[in-house]
C-alpha cells in the first residue's frame, strides 16, 4: 500500500472540503421520478426492517406501504406490486398506493392493468390528480389512445380546479387536439 505524506494528505483534505462545498456543485434540474434516482445507502436495511415488522404483523398497513414504496423506488416492481396488493386488501380506497401500483404495472409491461388500477383509484377518489394525470399519459403513450388520454386530462381539470399545472395541461390538450387531424405525432 502506498503511503501519502503530510502534504499529500493536506491536499486531499482541501480537495474534499472544496468539492463538498454546495456552491461548487453544478445545479441540475430534478430527475423525473423513477429515472436515475440514487438509492439511499440504508434502503436494504430499511427493507429488512419492514420484513421483520411484517413477519410479526403481516397486516401492518404502514409496513406494507413502506416496503412497497422502497421496492417502487428501487424499480423492483413485482415486489412492490405484491406488497401494494396486500395493502389494498386492508385499505382498498388508498389512491396513492393504487396509483403507485399502476406505475409498477406500466413499468413491468402491463399498461392494461395499470389503466384498470388508475380507474379504480379515480372511482374512489375523483379528485386524485396524480391518478388522472397518469391515466392520460398511459392512454396516450402506451395504449395509443390520444382521445382517451385527453378525456382523462379534461377530467383532471374538471375535478381538480386548483391543479397547479392547469395552464400547461390545457395548452398540451389544445396542441394535441390541433394536431390530431394533421397526422403529426400527437404526444411529445
Amino acid at each position: 500500500m502506498r503511503r501519502i505524506g503530510a502534504p499529500g494528505f493536506a491536499l486531499l483534505l482541501v480537495l474534499a472540503a472544496v468539492l463538498s462545498f454546495p456552491g461548487c456543485k453544478k445545479k441540475q434540474p430534478p430527475v423525473p421520478a423513477g429515472e436515475g434516482e440514487s438509492i439511499r445507502l440504508n434502503t436494504v436495511a430499511d427493507i429488512e426492517n419492514y420484513k421483520e415488522i411484517l413477519r410479526k404483523d403481516p397486516n401492518n398497513l404502514q409496513a406494507l406501504i413502506g416496503i412497497g414504496n422502497l421496492y417502487f423506488d428501487t424499480m423492483q416492481d413485482l415486489l412492490a406490486i405484491q406488497n401494494y396488493r396486500k395493502a389494498l386488501v386492508i385499505d382498498p380506497t388508498n389512491a396513492n398506493v393504487r396509483t403507485d401500483m399502476a406505475i409498477c404495472y406500466r413499468r413491468s409491461g402491463n399498461p392494461v392493468q395499470a389503466v384498470e388500477e388508475l380507474k379504480k383509484a379515480i372511482s374512489t377518489t375523483p379528485g386524485h390528480a396524480q391518478s388522472r394525470y397518469n391515466l392520460g399519459v398511459i392512454l396516450i403513450q402506451d395504449m395509443h389512445d390520444p382521445e382517451g388520454g385527453i378525456k382523462a386530462w379534461e377530467g383532471l381539470l374538471e375535478n381538480v380546479p386548483d391543479y397547479p399545472y392547469r395552464d400547461n395541461l390545457k395548452a398540451e390538450i389544445a396542441r394535441m387536439r390541433s394536431e390530431q387531424g394533421s397526422g403529426k405525432q400527437v404526444y411529445k
